[in-house]
């Protein structure tokens, strides 16, 4: 890692024609963990321009050098730069989960630019198993680096997990409505506005009229769960959360795909907003309202604005739409269509690289998973490893951030490092 260090260093001083280039590598050769005298000669912005091209893990030893380098490296600016340049710089890394995964089953990994192969790889350390009968997980969504899922049968136990810094929260349990039947809708998301990490969880009784019948947030600023009073306005009576791939927090807001009870047919979007802890609804454009009954459809995030992604399963015919303005309706604009598919179609998402990602079943006894290039209107198949089902795919980021911010009271929660 110093060598590594070394050398950035170089490559920086090079870049700003610096003379003292020697001086400074002899100032660095000489560093080590218990004389990090480099911190004397060098100012904070040119370090911090070093240290955020580091991985995380290697991020963290360094906080262990010395005060003045943990007061850098902790800073809420060098965490959001270091998510900044992971989001922006790195290779693409897709980390495909199995439906009701086990961490004793290693998730698929690809690396979309080197190969297009499926991979079992030692690449990300798998949390121990939670202390449970049930040995199922789900991946509940993921945003910044860190990965929110949950674990069990019914009574689910809540873990948000980093896997950069191999560190997980496992929540404290939250309400159970003593209901004989039941569904629960799970959200996590960050509030730019308030910098906090959230997990919404939406609960649907026997009997009731409406779709919320009861909602639920978790703030990891303040480590506890609290009920939402207000309600949705819409008759909506049941919502999806089955999009594979995990983007959310989008403009501070969740979001599900929401559909009528009787015709099951698609109707908005709901949306909740992570800071004001309200709903609202952004309707769809009229296009795929009226697409044909057997349609599929994916949301997500593309380019930075929100979109919904529309396949008719047997026709192998997609849509993509766009919204240019977030919750303005007037605003959708189709983005994108496509139909050089001749098998059935189903859509995942979308990519940080603004790729889009689906499944076409060839025949009955395999299906393929593809990442569409827009842009080149290229198709890139991946091979997989056998017939697989996955559940979701989380974009691999490497990130600091973390979920236990110094001043909050933890005594309800568990944090583990593995």
């Amino acid at each position: 890692m110093w060598n590594q260090i070394k050398f950035l260093l170089k490559r920086k001083n090079k870049d700003r024609r610096r003379p003292s280039q020697a001086k400074v590598t002899l100032t660095l050769e000489t560093a080590s963990p218990q004389h990090p005298d480099i911190t004397e000669k060098l100012p904070s912005d040119v370090l911090s321009n070093i240290f955020i091209r580091l991985l995380a893990k290697e991020i963290a030893q360094l906080r262990c050098v010395c005060k003045s380098w943990n007061a850098l490296l902790s800073e809420s600016s060098f965490i959001k730069s270091h998510l900044h340049h992971s989001i922006h710089h790195k290779d693409e890394i897709l980390l495909f989960f199995r439906h009701a995964f086990s961490f004793d089953r290693r998730p698929f990994t690809a690396h979309t630019s080197h190969s297009p192969d499926l991979e079992l790889t030692n690449f990300i350390k798998l949390p121990t198993s939670p202390q449970s009968k049930d040995t199922r997980g789900d991946i509940i969504g993921s945003v910044n680096g860190l990965i929110c899922f949950k674990y069990g049968s019914y009574d689910y136990a809540i873990h948000i997990w980093n896997p950069s810094l191999s560190m997980v929260l496992t929540l404290p349990p939250y309400s159970l409505p003593k209901d004989e039947w039941m569904v629960n809708h799970f959200r996590f998301g960050y509030d730019p506005k308030t910098d906090d990490y959230k997990v919404v969880k939406l609960t649907k009784l026997s009997g009731a009229i409406s779709m919320l019948s009861q909602v639920e947030v978790y703030s990891m600023r303040k480590g506890l769960w609290q009920l939402i009073t207000q309600r949705f306005p819409s008759n909506i009576k049941w919502v999806s959360d089955e999009e594979v791939v995990c983007v959310d927090g989008h403009e501070g807001h969740v979001h599900w795909l929401g559909y009528t009870d009787m015709e099951q047919k698609l109707q908005t979007i709901l949306a909740f907003d992570l800071g004001a802890e309200t709903f609202r609804e952004i309707p769809l454009p009229d296009s795929i309202l009226h697409l044909h009954e057997e349609c599929l459809n994916a949301m997500g995030v593309l380019g930075g604005k929100l979109c919904v992604m529309s396949c008719i399963f047997e026709a192998g015919k997609c849509e993509v739409w766009e919204m240019e303005e977030y919750g303005v309706t007037e605003s959708w604009v189709k983005h994108h269509g496509f139909s050089q598919f001749s098998a059935d179609i189903v859509p995942y998402g979308f990519t940080l690289r603004g790729e889009f990602l689906f499944q076409v079943d060839e025949d009955a006894n395999d299906d393929c998973l593809v990442l569409y290039d827009p842009i080149a209107a290229m198709a890139k198949n991946f091979k997989k490893m056998g017939r697989i089902t996955i559940s979701k795919v989380v974009e691999y980021v490497d990130s600091l951030v973390w979920v236990v911010p110094e001043e909050r009271d933890i005594s309800s929660c568990s944090i583990s490092k593995f």
